[in-house]
């Protein structure tokens, strides 16, 4: 049995863990896995994750696929820059505008023309730094992917956070990998394009996919004020502004309906 175990801790290559990001958890719908170009069937856990086994290794497109709630959620793998103890793989997954979001969420609808279908991803974030979710303990460098936290409120591995930085040129989106609030500790899935100064404020995202109709829908959090006020972004990927950044004020617990944005067609 030792020995048997052994093998099998040996062959276990790598974990990946679909998060929703809507609730922070599984997604309610099986997701379907693909290695692209490797044959293979991936072990589904209770808790969501998948296990793929026997690899060796190497770098591998992975696919995760939920139709019609979610968007595909793609992620290059390279298992030599995983963890050995703990190989796990986060994959973000994005609602579409059909998510069945539940009564009361503070949702915020986009339409748009002349967007590539699947393309482009909405992010909608809170402006205010009094509703932070988390607060630099310390300066962080550009580069820095280890975040020491001075008051944490709520953090959730996979959801999207906007690091509310005083010089506006140097805002941006981060994602958490990991979150350790009894240390204090958070770990993003990519670094710091900007440093930041020591009190600078980690505020909620709503994020949602295009659903093939030129249509997004983003839920945020509770925040637990009557109102506020955030910032929307359409984003041909992670790091590229497509269309859109505008200013918006939001009713907790109301849906809000931004109408058909300008066509990206020159």
């Amino acid at each position: 049995m030792e020995r048997l175990r052994s093998e099998v801790k040996v062959k276990l290559a790598l974990v990946v863990k679909p998060v929703d990001v809507v609730t922070g958890l599984a997604p309610a719908a099986v997701p379907r896995l693909v290695v692209e170009g490797v044959p293979c069937r991936p072990v589904r856990k209770s808790d969501g994750t998948f296990l793929l086994l026997g690899f060796l290794p190497g770098i591998y497109s992975i696919v995760l696929s939920a139709p019609p709630y979610y968007a595909d959620s793609k992620a290059v793998v390279d298992t030599a820059a995983l963890s050995p103890l703990e190989p796990v793989e986060l994959l973000p997954m994005l609602p579409t505008s059909s998510y069945p979001f539940a009564p009361g969420t503070t949702l915020i609808r986009v339409g748009a023309k002349g967007v590539p279908e699947g393309a482009a991803i909405l992010r909608a974030a809170v402006t205010d730094g009094n509703l932070a979710c988390a607060k630099l303990h310390q300066d962080a460098d550009e580069g820095e992917a280890e975040l020491a936290l001075g008051a944490v409120h709520r953090l959730v591995s996979g959801r999207c956070y906007y690091v509310l930085d005083p010089d506006p040129a140097k805002r941006e989106f981060v994602r958490i990998v990991a979150s350790d609030e009894a240390n204090r500790k958070a770990k993003l899935q990519t670094p710091f394009r900007f440093a930041h100064r020591k009190g600078t404020v980690l505020t909620d995202v709503a994020e949602g996919a295009a659903d093939g109709r030129g249509e997004w829908a983003a839920a945020f959090p509770p925040q637990g004020v009557k109102r506020f006020v955030c910032v929307v972004h359409l984003f041909l990927s992670d790091d590229e502004p497509l269309i859109l950044s505008q200013e918006v004020q939001v009713e907790e617990g109301q849906p809000i309906q931004l109408g058909l944005l300008p066509s990206t067609d020159e």
